[in-house]
């Protein structure tokens, strides 16, 4: 066991470039300067599985990278969304291990105090893989396409970035839950569906509250057997298409039949 502080972004790309077979990455933020570093120094064999928060908050304000999310994808690694991320692991080849606070960002590797350990304790990586696997399995994470982030980037292009980003207040129990909805211009995000996508999203418009339920959309059913009145199979259609929103970072899976959408109208 060893105490890890920054700076440590030497040691990480060290331990990235010995990897043999497999990189796995939990971090809610990242950047693609850091993605070019570890895919330079990264063996053509050894497949990166990075599971970040992909959020269009997190897109809007900086904090993730869609350019270093691409490179992943097109050097043969997988992304995976799970927004409730907060967790930071680093994984070498199932034999070795770093938990700390850092981001996949220079700011965590490079600028910030941040703390953690690195381990090769057997039962300690065991323990972290197995976690590990959860996440990236769980049902609440989606895998994100090259597809989804031309679509973000669609999306959030459309949209002038502010000198200041104005996070809105809401009622919400937890402050920092307040941190990942962003205030847009609905027409802007509608401008960029089509087909299903846009018509599920303008009922989600029609739903009052920030958090909704299965059942509340899916009372919706009525209304989209009148636009599709050839499927006879909606409330399953529904369900996909929410997967859809999801992977295009526009809601938030909480489980148990709890939605969350992650915009809210701008009233500007």
């Amino acid at each position: 066991m060893e105490v890890i502080t920054a700076p440590w972004k030497d040691r990480l790309l060290e331990l990235i470039s010995k990897s043999k077979k497999s990189i796995k990455i939990t971090s809610p933020f990242v950047k693609e300067n850091v993605c070019n570093e570890i895919i330079k120094v990264k063996k053509d064999e050894s497949l990166i599985e990075l599971v970040t928060s992909f959020k269009l908050m997190n897109v809007y304000s900086g904090s993730v990278d869609l350019e270093g999310l691409e490179k992943i994808i097109e050097k043969g690694g997988v992304v995976k969304n799970f927004p409730q991320l907060h967790a930071k692991l680093y994984l070498f080849d199932y034999k070795e291990v770093i938990i700390t606070s850092a981001n996949l960002t220079n700011g965590g590797l490079l600028n910030n105090f941040e703390y953690g350990i690195y381990s090769k304790d057997t039962n300690l990586v065991s323990k972290v893989v197995s976690d590990f696997d959860l996440i990236s399995n769980n049902e609440n994470t989606g895998k994100v396409k090259l597809s989804d982030i031309n679509m973000v980037r669609e999306i959030l292009s459309r949209m002038p970035k502010p000198e200041r980003l104005k996070i809105p207040l809401y009622e919400i129990d937890t402050p920092e839950k307040n941190l990942d909805i962003i205030e847009i211009p609905e027409e802007k995000i509608l401008s960029s569906l089509n087909g299903w996508k846009r018509e599920v999203f303008l009922c989600l418009q029609d739903i009052q509250n920030q958090i909704f339920t299965l059942d509340e959309i899916n009372n919706y059913e009525k209304k989209l057997k009148a636009v599709y009145p050839s499927n006879n199979n909606i409330l399953a259609k529904i369900r996909q298409q929410l997967q859809f929103l999801r992977d295009l970072c526009l809601i938030e899976f909480l489980g148990n039949g709890r939605y969350k959408k992650l915009w809210k109208r701008d009233c500007s």
